[in-house]
């Protein structure tokens, strides 16, 4: 199973995406992923220069 670990996390990530895009729309979708990526690097950047 660790040999196929980032296979098995982007194949999940990728069905949720989807199946955003499905039932809720491709714009609405994009939006949560701009604002998620926009969070994860704020994240990164104040984890790295503060602490």
């Amino acid at each position: 199973m660790n040999d196929y670990k980032l296979t098995v996390l982007f194949g999940i990530i990728g069905l949720f995406i989807s199946l955003s895009i499905i039932i809720v729309g491709f714009f609405k979708t994009l939006f949560v992923l701009i604002f998620t990526l926009l969070g994860c690097y704020i994240g990164f950047y104040l984890q790295s220069k503060i602490f």
